[in-house]
């Protein structure tokens, strides 16, 4: 009798350490299923324009990218080519591109990344504003563009090279921050 108590006992014993075993391995995988399902797009979409209006019902910004895809982990927006085009109260409109984008959160902030093309067509079809740089971070909202890194402005008859700038693009107004330097075309018209 003794006997078949401890072989009960080792026999419980080991049941209870194989499914602690089991259940240990169950929350393991389910730990790294759902930390794989975080940084998995919910939806995507490929070929998108979304057009945000103001209150009065005039366009205040026009979003397009080839590709999409929205994680719901940090809810932000990944852009592959982005192109947006900023609607201003007076004037025409300021169109910037780039190769890679993310759309925080808040959709307040598009963070612009490779080949960043800030520029203005005039009334003629001409580009009359044009800026360059890698990185840039712009909110829309606020009708505000930055860039921390190496940036080059292209006006009609100057280039200004700086390391970084801020861009009040309702007010057409720049600040270059750092490392200045203007080069002026001379007119060649008599």
């Amino acid at each position: 009798m003794f006997n078949s108590r401890w072989k009960l006992a080792l026999i419980l014993i080991i049941v209870a350490g194989l499914s602690y075993w089991v259940l240990d391995k169950l929350i393991t995988d389910d730990k790294e299923a759902l930390a794989k399902l975080a940084n998995y797009p919910d939806y995507y979409m490929e070929n998108f324009n979304t057009l945000k209006m103001n209150k009065d019902g005039s366009p205040k910004n026009l979003l397009s990218a080839s590709y999409m895809a929205h994680y719901p982990d940090d809810n932000t927006t990944e852009l592959d080519y982005p192109k947006l085009k900023i609607f201003k109260e007076e004037g025409l409109p300021i169109n910037v591109s780039a190769d890679k984008g993310w759309v925080t959160s808040s959709n307040e902030v598009i963070l612009l990344v490779g080949n960043v093309h800030l520029y203005q067509i005039n009334d003629s079809g001409e580009i009359s504003l044009e800026l360059m740089t890698k990185n840039a971070r712009v909110l829309v909202d606020k009708k505000y563009a930055e860039t921390d890194k190496p940036a080059t402005l292209i006006n009609k008859n100057s280039t200004t090279n700086s390391m970084g700038m801020r861009i009040y693009l309702q007010e057409q107004r720049m600040e270059f921050l750092n490392n200045v330097q203007t080069t002026i075309e001379k007119n060649t018209k008599n």
